[in-house]
């Protein structure tokens, strides 16, 4: 477009006397932005929807009485608006200053605290803008505000709140989980759990949109608190490996340690994450695996690389049959090394995932951000807010939106509470045992529950089917009838399970004398080691696998990773390192590269690239 050219949809406006066009419908804050032009804001969040409550983005526009909230006034042909005139400046200090007075702001105590180029502080970083040396209004520092200390990832500090009331939004419009709002009136108000309960006993599902969103130190995160600002930080954006959703994360490094995650607000979760792949994956993890290790009178002993490879490759070679077992947490490269290595090298199909399923697929593929517009919502099989959270939160939000919800499962799941209608898997497809009873039904249907859900579909304008693993065929085949236009999304279990059944990977028992075990990162969490006369694992961490194993590789862990993984919807996420591994672990596919030629087939595993395309 021409700069002397408007075209439909389009107004022109003046920004401290440029002419500007920009999009009807935009408020004056989000046209001067996309001007270059920075209007400070305090409770505006370009992932919420705009609360109009600091005051601190006022604007002065001709013809108006006083001056208006940037972040709600609509622009419109021909306003001409000052951003930063006298009395606009008079204002938000004014604003700056009554916020600072009605809370015990005492910044010295603050982790978000800092000069006026490292705060972290939204409200401490106007206060410099603007010139506040002083406190125009003192607070009173008689009176204290409470500290909910009781939630197990991160600290509420009352004092420190400017009742922006981002957090109480992001509660409700982003998990729909409304657990946050506001209590009380005037001078007593302040954010609250449920019916104000400590956070700790309350229904918060731990997200940590709350905690990201906050413009002060108000919400602070226990781990990263302290741990310096962010100019301190690098920040990498990278795929989360908590489940198959594969939320897009950025994350914040510093020396080589990985100090917070946060949502990344341009991937396909749009900024939404869950206590795992928030809180979790940072927990502390089991002792590293840092060198080799090979059973020696029955103790695992340090050892080289070479030692170790030689003993692994001996044993194997021994055998008469190997079977392989790999974490579905293995990144697509990984993946096809190790297949490659059981194929081409072993000449074993013995191979197989240690956990994970994908459903077989039953219809045009939904992507996770249909269920943004979708008004109909079906679940099938699985619990979304225990296995696959976000989807769980934005089906939530569906529902708030007017969205109709019908659960269809046999166990009990956290959604229940939200549904319009719930059936038993049986209600739309007979589980009968006898096979001459099950022959009385047309695939074993049951015609009034598949009608129910065949009516909801229909009289929908945009229906997502959300389907579960391990479902009957004859539950499949009841999908598979729906109208052309549900689309369907399918709850993988295992974080690359779908990666991994584009290469026939699949989790079942195999049989072999010797086992080999890509463990990687993934931790055993109670399950059992197979028996094998001959086992080697290759993992990141020390675990009761490893103990009972004839030979450890080490392995590197999902923070050190570069490849690719694919999630539920079918999209191939990339996995960026983030910190660096130790010198001596190398990525799967050179351990197996070396194992390759010491068994005398060196299968090229280093140029991974063109097999990767073809996945």
């Amino acid at each position: 477009m021409s700069k002397n050219t408007i075209t439909s949809g389009t107004v022109k406006i003046t920004l401290n006397g440029r002419a500007v066009h920009a999009k009807a419908g935009q408020t004056v804050l989000e046209a001067a932005s996309a001007a270059g032009i920075d209007i400070p804001a305090l409770c505006h969040h370009p992932a919420l929807p705009p609360e109009g409550a600091c005051r601190v983005c006022l604007v002065e526009v001709k013809g108006q009485r006083t001056l208006q909230p940037a972040c709600t006034f609509p622009v419109s042909e021909g306003m001409e608006i000052q951003t930063e005139s006298q009395s606009v400046v008079s204002a938000r200090l004014f604003a700056v200053q009554m916020i600072f007075s009605e809370r015990t702001h005492y910044c010295m105590y603050c982790p978000a605290s800092g000069s006026d180029s490292t705060t972290d502080c939204e409200l401490q970083k106007l206060a410099y803008r603007y010139g506040m040396a002083s406190w125009e209004h003192p607070p009173n520092f008689a009176k204290s505000w409470p500290v909910d200390a009781t939630g197990e990832y991160f600290v509420f500090d009352q004092g420190r709140c400017i009742l922006c009331r981002r957090c109480v939004r992001a509660c409700r419009e982003l998990s729909a989980n409304h657990t946050l709002g506001v209590h009380q009136r005037g001078a007593r108000t302040m954010v609250c759990a449920d019916d104000q309960v400590p956070l700790g006993e309350s229904t918060c599902v731990l997200c940590g949109s709350c905690l990201q969103v906050c413009p002060t130190g108000a919400l602070m995160d226990r781990r990263s608190s302290f741990m310096g600002h962010e100019t301190d930080v690098r920040r990498i954006k990278t795929t989360c490996l908590g489940c198959s959703v594969g939320c897009g994360i950025e994350c914040l490094v510093r020396d080589d340690t990985l100090v917070q995650i946060e949502g990344d607000w341009d991937g396909h979760n749009r900024g939404l994450l869950c206590l795992e792949g928030r809180f979790r994956v940072l927990d502390v993890a089991p002792p590293r695996v840092t060198q080799p290790l090979v059973r020696k009178d029955g103790r695992l002993t340090p050892v080289g690389w070479g030692e170790a490879l030689e003993r692994a490759a001996n044993g194997l070679r021994q055998a008469d049959a190997v079977a392989g077992l790999v974490s579905p947490r293995t990144i697509n490269e990984g993946l096809v090394a190790f297949t490659c290595f059981f194929n081409e090298v072993l000449n074993s199909d013995e191979i197989a995932l240690l956990h994970g399923h994908m459903p077989p697929v039953v219809g045009d593929p939904a992507s996770i951000g249909d269920l943004n517009a979708a008004d109909c919502v079906i679940v099938v099989g699985g619990d979304l807010l225990e296995n696959q959270k976000v989807v769980g939160y934005l089906t939530k939000r569906a529902f708030d939106r007017g969205a109709q919800l019908v659960i269809v499962n046999d166990s009990r799941t956290g959604l229940d509470p939200y549904a319009h209608q719930r059936m038993k898997l049986d209600a739309i497809a007979h589980t009968g045992a006898s096979p001459f009873e099950r022959l009385r039904y047309t695939y074993h249907l049951r015609l009034e529950g598949v009608s129910k859900v065949k009516s909801a579909v229909e009289s929908a304008r945009s229906p997502v089917v959300i389907y579960g693993p391990n479902l009957s065929i004859a539950v499949y085949a009841a999908l598979r009838g729906l109208a052309r236009k549900a689309r369907f999304l399918p709850l993988v279990e295992g974080v690359n399970a779908a990666g991994a059944a584009r290469l026939g990977l699949t989790a079942r028992a195999v049989q072999g004398d010797a086992l080999f075990i890509l463990a990687g990162d993934e931790l055993p969490n109670g399950k059992k080691l197979p028996q094998a006369e001959f086992t080697v694992i290759q993992s990141a961490y020390q675990t009761l696998w490893t103990e009972h194993a004839d030979v450890v590789l080490p392995a590197r862990r999902w923070t050190e990773k570069q490849g690719h993984v694919v999630n539920l919807e079918g999209r191939e996420l990339p996995v960026v390192p983030l910190t660096q591994a130790p010198p001596d672990i190398h990525p799967d596919w050179v351990t197996l590269a070396t194992l390759s030629s010491l068994l005398g087939n060196a299968v090229l595993y280093g140029s991974m690239a063109e097999v990767q395309r073809s996945l």
